[in-house]
């Protein structure tokens, strides 16, 4: 009898975005920060080519735009050592990337907080629980109310860091390359960033005449007369009841 043919498995597909110029991930790992930035910039530079668009470099103008409109960080001019303020470290930062689910390119400048001291106090960030966001749609329903879903943009800029940090500024600072920043803001990735945006929440609810709910500090209400309204908060997610 003749021997049944021998079927091979199916290759593996080609991943969707290539590790860099052919390098492993090992390789990767071995990367200083400085080679990984330009390695990114790189690819940015030749996905834009190859689209024959600008979407990756204008999402990093956009995002370096708002990371001055914000004032994340006080420039102290060119970088020198005799400059840096007693007590400061340095921070790195990089740029992460990402095509958002209505197909926007999207860039973020990150920093590297796992590199940075662990804080003493809380770095809690409001997050409501299962049972909290039942029971807020629960009373919006019995009471008739209107909800409403929002995500907050660049909210964790609009808290102001008490961590002593600067940064050198690179390439992507634009004509702040080589300065010496002072970081203001609490930028994204750092280990402090969530709760400071947290108090800046809570000051501005509080100014709105709200209260934090006795059974859940994530939970506020403000008295409307015949009925409370509420707002539940997840981070830079809020569902409010009015």
């Amino acid at each position: 009898t003749t021997p049944a043919p021998v079927v091979k498995p199916p290759a593996p597909p080609a991943p969707l975005v290539q590790e860099g110029k052919g390098v492993t991930k090992q390789e990767l790992m071995k990367l200083s920060k400085i080679q990984l930035e330009e390695l990114g910039r790189e690819h940015g530079i030749e996905l834009d080519t190859a689209a024959g668009n600008h979407k990756w470099r204008d999402a990093t103008n956009l995002e370096m735009d708002q990371i001055r409109e914000y004032k994340v960080f006080i420039d102290k001019g060119k970088f020198s050592v005799s400059k840096i303020p007693r007590g400061f470290n340095l921070l790195r930062t990089h740029l992460v990337y990402d095509v958002k689910h209505d197909g926007r390119h999207k860039a973020r400048l990150v920093a590297n907080g796992n590199l940075t001291d662990v804080p003493v106090d809380s770095v809690y960030s409001g997050v409501v629980s299962l049972r909290g966001f039942r029971m807020c749609l629960f009373i919006a329903e019995l009471n008739g109310l209107q909800s409403y879903a929002t995500d907050i943009g660049n909210a964790y800029l609009e808290g102001f860091t008490n961590e002593k940090l600067y940064v050198k500024a690179g390439k992507e600072f634009g004509e702040q390359e080589g300065h010496l920043l002072i970081v203001s803001r609490s930028l994204y990735g750092l280990r402090t960033s969530g709760v400071r945006w947290n108090e800046t929440l809570a000051r501005c609810l509080k100014k709105l005449g709200f209260e934090r709910s006795k059974g859940e500090d994530d939970i506020w209400i403000r008295d409307a007369g015949d009925h409370y309204e509420l707002v539940a908060t997840y981070v830079d997610l809020s569902l409010i009841h009015i």
